[in-house]
């Protein structure tokens, strides 16, 4: 063959060989370098990169070119999305899926069929990074039936699971100090950037100081606790805390907050009986700004068991791990170590690893009395699967660790993470995440205003109820909500057909009293405001407005009668003309208050501003401010129109001076409280 020919041809096989190019963009990742050196990585094999900077802890580890995003978070969604289309974005990558910039953008790339590829800590410690589709834990494609485990294990070989790698709690310490402070003094330059944690994070390190001095004032005392309970094999169930901002209790536990964790296993183990101690061991990264000792002490004194309770620092060794008799955990990956060393354990949360055969299936309270071993070859099997699908050898921090995970992540990227099956709404509502607290119904919900409300008051503790047509549009919104920790309930249903409606709200009433109603309200085109002035009951409505209300007037009679709930309604949008006009509504809540007028019930009416337009209205933030003005009882929610948001722009660089200064003077964060953090109040103003 000529030269020239085997030339050609050469260069047609490494064409070949080589991946389809693929543009990705980076969010929010790891607090090292570790997305700046795989995006490279990705650049050299001929791939587009791109990345957006919240604030400017995030441009301290991308050295790239990236855009910086200044906003708002109501102003995020769309700003992402006209970036997810001008770019041509073929996969997300992000650091966890629960950050308030992650769910909303997980959102718009879903809605674009753009892979979703979370990165986080490894589920197999200490050396392994997660990295699979769509979420971690709950959201976790991997799946929980044995035999589905058992079959996806010979898809893998054994795991390498001697430890390679490992990062000191010095390098650690000085690239959170680079990240948040960097975050903190550059306030200015993105002043409405809203943080995910709990604390600010000079309070966490002011924590930090006096926790670390306190451990070592007391690091004999404990050593020998520790030595004490490891020569007392089985006399011992642990309960490993974890830490207070942790994801994995805020979006994957039944507990609002970490203290109501420890009072549920404290009153549990009292039930119980045990004639052994249970053993609290506070997280090694723990910021002691909560004082778990004297949490935990007080619960234990409350249930009278204080001499069975004790409370250890600084981690558990493996022999005290091993020598137990049982572990609870929340979610924790400790939970693995112990089912490897064959350790009963018991999940309270949503865990990969809390499956039948592996861990304990029962009620807690029973759990203290010779709980049951794991399955040992399940969980070989476990570990071969769980590895082989959503695991990579390596480390974020270190550069060896750096470079081993990067060069496993890129095959995977190339070849596609394996396709283990998508969650569907019937597989999430299967792992619930919290006990509901808060009912809401949003009509309307398969878009625009109604999609943004429903996504608005979607989180964990919260039971909707979406009513709209049937079809691809209200599944979306739905499984949106799902993934946002919400209990979702459909009504598919023709607008028109509204005894099937009021049926279908009526038993979803009955099986938990509906705390919130939002309805949009429509109306024909020929209408009048003097008309509507006129109106004093439902049934004097003309026809269409009274198909949207008689739908939901078993709603309203429940509420009346057992004297609560609230109602908003929604009015004109520029997204739909046929939406009730402002005026006509504001007459016909004041004709609903008056036959409500001593029955607790309140009723407001959300409507735009007189200068808004399609152009100008931005439905994260409308559906915001209708949530909040429900919350104080407002009886009309005014949305944001172009001149108010002209005045927002124009206001910005001044008020994110005034936050960052806020924040420099009370060491915390002004920020309003991220939708799914809120405490939940039962009750007719309850919100999440």
């Amino acid at each position: 063959m000529p030269d020239d020919a085997l030339f050609s041809q050469q260069r047609r096989s490494a064409a070949a060989d080589r991946p389809a190019q693929r543009s990705f963009l980076f969010l929010q990742g790891p607090l090292s370098d570790f997305f700046d050196r795989l995006g490279r990585a990705l650049l050299a094999r001929g791939h587009k990169v791109h990345r957006i900077n919240l604030h400017l802890g995030d441009r301290a580890f991308w050295k790239l070119p990236a855009t910086d995003f200044r906003g708002r978070l109501d102003d995020w969604r769309p700003f992402l999305a006209e970036f997810l289309d001008r770019h041509r974005i073929t996969d997300l990558i992000l650091l966890g899926d629960r950050r308030p910039y992650h769910l909303i953008a997980a959102e718009e790339a879903r809605a674009r069929g753009i892979a979703v590829i979370c990165t986080e800590l490894g589920y197999l410690r200490p050396d392994w990074l997660t990295v699979e589709y769509d979420g971690m834990s709950t959201y976790s494609r991997f799946p929980r039936d044995p035999a589905a485990i058992r079959e996806l294990a010979r898809q893998f070989p054994e795991p390498d699971l001697v430890q390679r790698f490992s990062a000191p709690f010095s390098l650690l310490a000085k690239l959170d100090v680079i990240y948040q402070v960097s975050e903190v003094f550059g306030r200015p330059l993105y002043p409405f950037y809203r943080r995910h944690a709990i604390y600010h994070p000079f309070a966490e390190y002011a924590g930090w100081v006096t926790a670390m001095a306190r451990r070592r004032l007391q690091t004999k005392a404990t050593q020998a606790a520790k030595v004490q309970l490891q020569a007392k094999r089985a006399s011992y169930f642990l309960f490993p805390l974890q830490l207070a901002t942790d994801y994995q209790i805020r979006a994957h536990s039944p507990f609002a907050d970490a203290r109501v964790a420890v009072q549920h296993v404290i009153a549990s183990f009292a039930r119980g009986g045990s004639d052994r101690k249970l053993v609290l061991v506070v997280h090694p990264l723990d910021n002691g700004l909560l004082g778990w000792r004297r949490v935990a002490m007080k619960f234990a004194r409350q249930y009278g068991i204080a001499d069975k309770v004790e409370v250890l620092d600084g981690g558990i060794p493996g022999d005290v791990l091993r020598e137990s008799a049982g572990v609870v955990t929340i979610n924790s990956t400790v939970g693995v170590t112990a089912l490897q060393q064959g350790v009963p354990v018991a999940v309270l949360g949503n865990a990969v690893f809390d499956v039948p055969g592996l861990t304990y299936q029962g009620d807690l309270d029973g759990f203290w009395h010779e709980p049951p071993p794991p399955d040992p070859e399940l969980m070989a099997d476990f570990m071969q699967a769980l590895a082989g699908a959503t695991q990579v050898k390596g480390g974020f921090y270190e550069p060896q660790a750096q470079a081993h995970a990067i060069e496993a992540i890129i095959a995977r990227l190339e070849q596609g993470l394996y396709p283990l099956p998508e969650l569907g709404p019937a597989e999430l509502a299967a792992r619930p995440v919290r006990e509901s607290t808060l009912s809401v119904v949003v009509t309307g919900a398969t878009g625009g205003i109604g999609r943004a409300v429903a996504r608005q008051y979607a989180g964990p503790g919260v039971r909707l109820c979406l009513v709209g047509p049937p079809g691809r549009d209200l599944a979306a919104t739905a499984l949106d909500c799902q993934r946002r920790g919400a209990a979702v309930h459909t009504v598919p249903a023709d607008p028109r057909d509204s005894d099937a409606i009021a049926a279908d709200l009526a038993a979803f009433d009955r099986e938990q009293p509906v705390d919130i109603l939002v309805v949009r309200a429509a109306l024909p085109e020929s209408r009048g405001p003097r008309q509507a002035a006129r109106l004093t009951t439902i049934a004097m409505l003309r026809p269409d407005l009274t198909r949207e209300m008689t739908s939901v007037c078993a709603v309203i009679d429940a509420m009346r009668q057992r004297r609560q709930g609230r109602i908003a309604l929604v009015s004109a949008l520029p997204e739909d003309p046929r939406l009730a006009d402002s005026a006509e509504l504001r007459a016909f809540a004041r004709s609903l208050r008056r036959q409500l007028q001593g029955e607790n019930v309140a009723v407001s009416v959300a409507c735009p501003m007189r200068d808004a337009s399609p152009a100008a209205l931005n439905l994260d933030r409308a559906a915001r401010l209708l949530k909040r003005g429900v919350e104080r009882g407002r009886k009309v929610i005014p949305f944001e129109g172009p001149v108010a948001a002209t005045a927002n722009s124009l206001l910005g660089a001044p008020s994110g001076l005034a936050m960052w200064t806020k924040e420099m003077v009370a060491g915390t964060d002004p920020s309003p409280d991220l939708p799914d953090e809120r405490p939940l109040r039962r009750g007719s103003g309850s919100a999440d």
